[in-house]
């Protein structure tokens, strides 16, 4: 008997590991990839809330449609967005915290569908006369440092009329025609500084490259000045003249432009009317409309005698004072009388480097800006610049 029970304990744990084992083998089988939700997994998610986190996802988990970890990380991802381009890939994730989410607007106010105005334009929906003025509001009193952040373009080439580093030509050319009032001109500009080598063309760059994208081309002179060898008087004035005639001549060669200007800044323009009263024959072969004087320095004696810092350069230029050397400030002195092509002076009445007076010569037409200021006609917003165009225009 104690055989026979002996037995039947067997038989029966033999029976039990069986069907234990039948059991088993009827489970499903636990992919090898699939992870186990272990601590480093808690670890994430008490860091969802958490201002910037990481999600890295490897190629076999997206293949897996089941996978309650890839369920999850598609959660984490996503949480406290709404970002379609927010998806799993093989490279992490790391939002950016300093960027706030947009705000949605009920109503667009750029948008004037269904709207009765467009508030984006509300303040010029007003009478007429009030949007002209807006419209017409223009600058005066530019200050030096506002001409370094104007846009502009570098010049399209260049070439010399000596054998000086500094004895060059740049050369914006004319494009898009904006204004047709100015397509097919040209203007020969030297620009000012003192008669300083510290203040070379590079300053006015915004108003060449305004007045070349309304169509002008704009010949810019470059020339020795006081502090560069040859500089000065009447280096300075030689280079120049030099510079004019050769331009001239290209002009006509290339034929890219019908009709030409020659204007001058301060400085640039007691030079360019010395320079042009001393080829009188070219100006003519050449046909130039127009000399222009942008708060020119028209009488060199006077203005020697000034205290503002361009005043007090006056000596360094001439590399002498009027009382010594009389004969060389006359020489100094340009005459509109002897240009014999239209002269034009344009001078802002509240001008602190040049004073209005300049404007006052025999021989040329006068036009004064209202509050006008020194750096104004190089600045394209100004009403400075807006008067120049006009001048220019009136030659079609």
């Amino acid at each position: 008997m104690k055989n026979l029970a002996k037995m039947s304990k067997h038989c029966g744990l033999f029976i039990a590991l069986c069907l234990f084992q039948k059991f088993a083998t009827a489970l499903p089988q636990l992919p090898q990839h699939q992870a186990v939700f272990t601590q480093s997994d808690a670890n994430v998610v008490n860091r969802t809330n958490a201002s910037s986190f990481i999600v890295s996802q490897t190629p076999s988990a997206t293949s897996i449609n089941n996978d309650t970890h890839h369920t999850f990380s598609n959660r984490l991802f996503s949480h406290g967005r709404n970002d379609e381009s927010a998806k799993l890939s093989n490279v992490a994730y790391q939002p950016k915290t300093d960027i706030a989410p947009p705000t949605i607007s009920k109503k667009d106010t750029h948008d004037k569908t269904g709207l009765k105005e467009d508030t984006h334009a509300k303040s010029l929906n007003v009478n007429s006369e009030e949007k002209a003025a807006v419209q017409n509001e223009k600058l005066t009193q530019v200050p030096y440092a506002a001409l370094g952040v104007l846009p502009m373009r570098e010049h399209d080439e260049q070439f010399s009329y000596g054998a000086e580093a500094l004895q060059r030509v740049y050369v914006w050319h004319g494009r898009n025609a904006l204004d047709t009032s100015l397509s097919g001109k040209a203007m020969v500009f030297v620009h000012g500084g003192c008669w300083l080598n510290a203040y070379g063309y590079e300053h006015a760059k915004g108003l060449y490259s305004a007045l070349a994208n309304l169509g002008m081309g704009v010949y810019v002179i470059e020339y020795r000045r006081v502090g560069d060898e040859g500089g000065g008087w009447p280096g300075s004035l030689n280079d120049v003249v030099n510079a004019i005639n050769i331009s001239l001549e290209r002009i006509t060669l290339q034929g890219d432009y019908s009709e030409t200007f020659i204007a001058g800044h301060s400085a640039g323009g007691h030079l360019v009317l010395l320079a042009t009263q001393q080829m009188p024959q070219q100006l003519a072969r050449y046909g130039v409309k127009q000399v222009i004087g942008l708060a020119a320095i028209t009488d060199i004696r006077s203005y020697a005698l000034g205290t503002n810092s361009c005043q007090t350069a006056t000596e360094s230029f001439m590399k002498t004072t009027p009382a010594e050397n009389p004969d060389a400030y006359n020489n100094a002195s340009p005459n509109a009388t002897l240009i014999h092509t239209p002269v034009v002076l344009l001078q802002g009445d509240a001008d602190s480097i040049v004073p209005v007076q300049h404007a006052t010569m025999v021989g040329a037409e006068k036009r004064i800006i209202n509050n006008g200021g020194h750096f104004d006609w190089l600045h394209p917003e100004s009403t400075s610049f807006d008067a120049l165009l006009e001048v220019i225009s009136e030659h079609d």
